[in-house]
């Protein structure tokens, strides 16, 4: 079993387990502000720009459903009917709102898009999208694991949540996404993802997926290639299936590399780890979490 240190720092991450149940409650373009999916409101949301979806806590998506069709967009979800406009080479800013602390749980950030095609992203079939990456930053710092305060060990998400702000009845975390200068003008997918490794010991990572609706302008003429969300991760990834709650110096961000449309500046080369090139991180690094647990016995 995991070492005695790493049982009670576990512990203390899992009584705060619902600080990364969340969604996001809008997106920002220029100063113009996009309204996301409200789970309950009661109110028209004909104007939502993020896909709905039916989780009753806005809790993960769990590994045993990573290959499924809840990854591609989160549970059960369904298009989004507006979209946000935005020029190639800017940025946009997704707010997402939780109603105990934000999203503190440690683990990377990735950003991927997917062309929606003549169908647009209203009507598109989810199981149709194949999304490429434009971003990853996982292990800024690496170290021991210091919850709640990660200034050791120091993760993309404990690093914007450094910056959480109050919201009314809740807290918001504001991640910042810069659209590829190059990428041909069209209707696109947004696919904002975190991922919580505070479990991934125990076979538990929760995989946060959300996707908005983009209408990208620009001349451009860029499209990559793409595959699909239920192909990009698998259960033993050595980005999935790992121990944090150790010394630990490097990691691996699963899914596909980042694509060569992304700038330099989107690929997070400031962070800590092993970015070697990769079709799926499973195939680069065939570890499992029992093998990763057995060296860490005491």
């Amino acid at each position: 079993m995991p070492s005695f240190h790493t049982a009670v720092l576990a512990l203390a991450a899992s009584a705060t387990v619902v600080l990364g149940h969340g969604h996001i409650r809008r997106v920002l373009v220029n100063g113009v502000t996009y309204p996301g999916y409200e789970r309950w409101s009661t109110q028209d949301q004909s104007d939502a720009v993020t896909w709905k979806f039916s989780t009753e806590d806005e809790g993960p998506v769990p590994v045993s459903s990573i290959n499924g069709p809840d990854i591609i967009c989160h549970q059960d979800a369904t298009n989004a009917a507006a979209s946000v406009p935005v020029t190639a080479g800017s940025q946009l800013q997704v707010v997402r709102f939780n109603t105990i602390g934000g999203f503190e749980h440690p683990g990377p950030e990735m950003h991927y898009l997917a062309s929606c095609g003549d169908a647009g992203c209203a009507n598109v079939d989810k199981n149709d999208l194949r999304f490429f990456k434009i971003y990853e930053k996982g292990l800024v710092q690496g170290g021991m694991a210091d919850s709640p305060q990660w200034q050791t060990q120091k993760w993309a998400t404990t690093e914007i949540h450094k910056n959480v702000q109050s919201e009314g009845d809740g807290f918001i975390d504001t991640y910042t996404v810069n659209i590829p200068a190059d990428i041909k003008p069209g209707q696109y997918i947004l696919r904002h993802e975190v991922l919580g490794l505070h479990k991934a010991y125990m076979g538990e990572a929760e995989f946060y997926p959300q996707c908005v609706n983009l209408e990208i302008s620009g001349s451009g003429s860029q499209q990559p290639e793409g595959v699909p969300a239920t192909d990009m991760y698998h259960s033993s990834d050595p980005g999935v299936s790992l121990e944090i709650w150790v010394d630990l110096e490097s990691y691996q961000i699963p899914g596909p590399a980042v694509s060569s449309i992304a700038s330099k500046r989107d690929i997070g080369e400031e962070a800590v780890g092993l970015h070697l090139p990769r079709a799926y991180a499973h195939r680069a690094h065939p570890r499992d979490i029992k093998h990763m647990l057995s060296k860490l016995m005491v």
